[in-house]
C-alpha cells in the first residue's frame, strides 16, 4: 500500500496484518520509514524508489492511498501478478491523476473505495449498535498495539483561525508534516475559556 505513513493506510495495514498468510508491504518516503516501522503493522517497508526489491512475479493487491498516477502506472507495469487495485486516497496531491487519465491498463481495473459509503453500508448491514461495538473493539485493539508512552503514534495539534488553518494545510500539502501529527482545524478562533 502506498502512503504507508498516512493514518488511513496504517489503520488498514493494522487490520490486514492480523490476517494470516498476508504480507503487508508499506510504500513510503525515506523520511517516513522509521515512523512506519514504529507502528508494527507492516511486515516490510519499501521506499518508492526501491520497488524493484519486491519480486515482479509477486501475487499482490495494490491499495492506493497516494493517488499518484505515475506510481500507479509503475505498479501496474511492474507486477505481472497484480490481482486488484483499490484507490482510496490522494496524499500525493501534486501527482494526482486527472479524472479518467491513466486508468486504462491491461489487467485489473481500479476500484474506488469511499469510506463514508462503506460506513453506511456496514451500518445498514449490521445495525448501528453492532457497527459501533465493532468499531470500539477494533479501536481498542489498535490502541493496545501501537500505544507506547516513549513514542506516541499520534500527536494532536489544534489550529484556530483562517491563518493558522491555511498554514497547517500548506505544511501538510507541501509534504512537510510529521506523520505522527493529527490536525484539528477550525476557521473560528476559540473564545478564552472555551
Amino acid at each position: 500500500m502506498s502512503s504507508a505513513s498516512s493514518k488511513t493506510a496504517y489503520g488498514t495495514a493494522f487490520q490486514l496484518h492480523q490476517r494470516p498468510g498476508l504480507e503487508v508491504i508499506g510504500l513510503t518516503s525515506p523520511a517516513n520509514v522509521a515512523f512506519c516501522e514504529s507502528l508494527g503493522c507492516y511486515d516490510r517497508l519499501v521506499t518508492y524508489d526501491a520497488l524493484d526489491s519486491i519480486a515482479a512475479d509477486t501475487a499482490c493487491v495494490y491499495i492506493d492511498f497516494a493517488g499518484n498516477a505515475g506510481l500507479r502506472n509503475t505498479i501496474h507495469e511492474r507486477f505481472a501478478n497484480l490481482k486488484s487495485i483499490c484507490a482510496i486516497g490522494g496524499t500525493h496531491v501534486e501527482k494526482l491523476a486527472a479524472k479518467g487519465a491513466g486508468m486504462i491498463f491491461p489487467g485489473p481495473r481500479v476500484t474506488r473505495f469511499f469510506v463514508p459509503a462503506q460506513i453506511e453500508s456496514r451500518t445498514t448491514e449490521w445495525g448501528a449498535d453492532e457497527f459501533g461495538r465493532r468499531m470500539v473493539a477494533a479501536w481498542r485493539t489498535f490502541l493496545a498495539t501501537v500505544t507506547d508512552a516513549r513514542t506516541p503514534w499520534l500527536l494532536v495539534e489544534h489550529h484556530r483561525g483562517s491563518e493558522a488553518v491555511q498554514a497547517a494545510y500548506a505544511k501538510v500539502l507541501g509534504g512537510k508534516g510529521d506523520p505522527r501529527t493529527g490536525h484539528i482545524l477550525s476557521l473560528h478562533k476559540q473564545a478564552d475559556g472555551l
